[in-house]
Order: C-alpha cells, then structure tokens, then sequence
C-alpha cells in the first residue's frame, strides 16, 4: 500500500471495526478525487454535497457519497469515459478495485468496489480485524454527476491535499446550501426521511452562511417545486421549509443521521420546534461569502 495511504489511514487512529472501514472509505473517497482531476474532470463539473461540505468546510459527520454537477448541460459528456484513467489512479495508490457505471435519466453514476479484508491485510491493520472481515465484504463509494445542471451555479477552486496536492472545483458555499436545502424540501425518498440533510441544515445556518436564492429557486423551478419567473424571498424559503417540518417524522430522521454523526448527544433535541426556530434563523440570500 502506498505510504501516503499508510499516513491518511493511521492519522485517523481507527479503532473497532466501523473506524477501519470508514477511514478506508474516506481515504479512497480521496484517491477518487485526485484521480479525477488527473483526468481533468474539474475542468467540466464541480463537487457538491456532503462530502464537500466535510472535506473542505469541516462537517463533522461522516458522508458516503461523491456528487458532482457539470458546470452546463452536454449531451455529449459521458462519465464512463473517465473510468478507466479514474481506476489506473487509484490502483496506483495499492487499491484493488472494480468500476461499475450507470445512466439512470439526468444523473450517471459509478460504484468503486474495493475487498475490505485484502486491503486491511495491505495497510497492516491488526490481524484481529482482518482475520474476521468476510472475504467478500466491499468498501464501496458511490459517484453521482447531475449532468443537467440549474442554472446559476457559483464555484471555486479548492486545494485537496492528500493524497497529494491537486484543485478541485467546488460549489461555493451558499451554492452548497441552496442545493441542501433543495434536497430538505424535495428529496423524494419514499415514506423515510433523510436525516443527514437536516444535520447539514443545522451547519449552514449554525456557520452563519447565506443561501444562494438565485440558485435555489433555478432548482426548485426545475424539479417542478416552484413558479417559473417568480422572485424566491427568503420569507417563502422559511415558509416552505415550516410545511415541510410538520410533516416529518423526527424520530425516523434521527434514526437516519444517527450512524453518520460521531456525538449522539447532537441528535437529542432534534424537533419539529428545534427546525422551526432554525428555519427562522436562515438569513437572506447571497450569492458571495
């Protein structure tokens, strides 16, 4: 295993079983981004998410996913033709892993796979933890990338450090907020709710950042959540978020955000009234920090 690896694995100190394969995750949710920018996937899209949110603005919980949006609509932009530069940089790092692609309507996606006992074997992880891991038992990272992105979407360059230095485009952060708050009141997540949105709700407004309403209402006019050509305020941003409390089963979204956070004790207050006193907080729209 590649001894910057090594580093990024024991600087997370995992202990249990849950640690190691979380900082597997995390470390290969790193890989992938350095592997995407050797390809020069930042020069058309930009990260966006939670894990955006964590590795360059300090969320403190943990996030599975890597979400990505083109800068503008192209047809002719494909996310499988990025795969096999992604898989050489990362397997260059030590990883075995496999590439899977899917296009499913506007968003194209990857899975990376990578055996969690053969690489905890590779980092030297104490054989008390290797020696139970199923042989079969996957680390897995999802990439998404909304290739049919709204409109006014605002972006900066952001230097990722490990596993070496590269620049990655990120959202800014009232873009990332606008879209957070899109997925608050318009996940379509069956009957559950997911609760690491609202986690990440509280961090926006607890850091004092601005939403992009310019932004968010391009997302909400797309998904069919708002009038075409009407100003959004932030009154009708409150207003909106107020309905959509009352019909959230708050203990279900406790349940979700519970595995992602490392303080339980975050959670014990979470309410339609905590949300409600917190939408109240959100300060007017801004498309700068």
């Amino acid at each position: 295993m590649h001894d910057a690896i090594q580093a990024m694995i024991a600087k997370r100190q995992p202990q249990g079983q849950a640690d190691w394969d979380r900082a597997l995750r995390e470390v290969l949710q790193e890989a992938a981004l350095a592997g995407l920018w050797r390809t020069g996937f930042f020069s058309q899209a930009a990260f966006y998410g939670g894990t955006a949110l964590r590795l360059f603005h300090g969320l403190d919980r943990f996030s599975e996913d890597l979400d990505f949006s083109l800068l503008q609509t192209d047809p002719t932009w494909s996310l499988s033709e990025k795969l096999a530069g992604l898989r050489a940089e990362i397997e260059a790092f030590g990883f075995s892993v496999e590439i899977a692609s899917k296009h499913e309507g506007k968003i194209e996606s990857a899975f990376i796979k990578a055996n969690t006992k053969i690489h905890l074997i590779r980092i030297a992880a104490p054989e008390t933890l290797s020696g139970t891991s199923a042989s079969n038992q996957l680390v897995k990272v999802k990439l998404e990338t909304d290739t049919d992105p709204p409109a006014g979407l605002q972006t900066e360059i952001k230097t990722l450090l490990e596993p070496f230095p590269v620049a990655i485009r990120v959202v800014t952060p009232p873009g990332l907020f606008a879209g957070k708050l899109h997925a608050c009141l318009c996940r379509a997540w069956k009957s559950r709710v997911k609760g690491r949105d609202w986690y990440d709700l509280l961090f926006f407004v607890a850091h004092g950042i601005s939403p992009d309403l310019k932004h968010l209402q391009a997302r909400l006019t797309q998904s069919g959540h708002w009038i075409k050509d009407q100003e959004l305020g932030i009154a009708d941003v409150q207003r909106l978020l107020e309905q959509r409390i009352e019909a959230i089963d708050w203990q279900q979204a406790k349940t979700d955000a519970l595995p992602f956070v490392r303080d339980p004790r975050s959670l014990e207050l979470w309410s339609a009234d905590l949300f409600r006193q917190v939408a109240g907080r959100i300060q007017g729209g801004s498309t700068s920090y």
